[in-house]
């Protein structure tokens, strides 16, 4: 009984210890987004703009994204004319393809593409046109990377037929 006793003890000791690590990440997520809105706010980014991103922000901190990498895209995003809910709507889209696998700098810069092709067009903050350039921009990423992905599932399933894993032995006997 003791015995069972101390080992239960152990076990919900270890538990304690696993789940402070994941109670401090997210307090460092806070502190990150703290110190990116007043850096942010510092640049002359409006408030109005900085509590419209605030959420999209956070989820990109969660997501992993690097605060200085968010701050340039923020910056670059704004200084091309863009804000409020435009502003937003292209951090989502950055968010999107960060949850896709993209790393934050790239996903940024596909976005910063579609905002480029869609000033080029003629069109400015607040049409819809220009969002749809975005989106137009991140779609085609998507699709670059599940092309990737079916690319690299068909050689790794290449290579495993080459080996024979998965055949059955009777198969492999002929």
């Amino acid at each position: 009984m003791r015995k069972f006793l101390f080992i239960f003890t152990l076990t919900g000791l270890f538990s304690c210890l696993v789940s402070y690590p994941v109670y401090a990440q997210e307090r460092n997520v806070n502190v990150e987004l703290s110190q990116l809105r007043s850096e942010l706010l510092n640049s002359k980014l409006p408030l109005k703009d900085m509590n419209s991103i605030t959420q999209v922000v956070r989820n990109l901190l969660n997501q992993g994204s690097d605060k200085n990498d968010l701050r340039g895209i923020v910056l670059n995003i704004a200084k091309k004319g863009i804000s409020g809910k435009d502003l937003n709507s292209s951090l989502e889209s950055v968010s999107a393809l960060v949850e896709a696998g993209v790393k934050t700098g790239e996903a940024g810069n596909v976005v910063l593409g579609g905002i480029d092709k869609g000033l080029a067009y003629g069109f400015k903050g607040g049409d819809v046109g220009l969002m749809a350039k975005v989106q137009e921009a991140v779609k085609q990423k998507k699709e670059q990377l599940l092309d990737e992905a079916k690319k690299k599932a068909a050689e790794e399933n290449k290579e495993q037929v080459n080996k024979g894993v998965g055949l059955p032995a009777n198969i492999m006997n002929e």
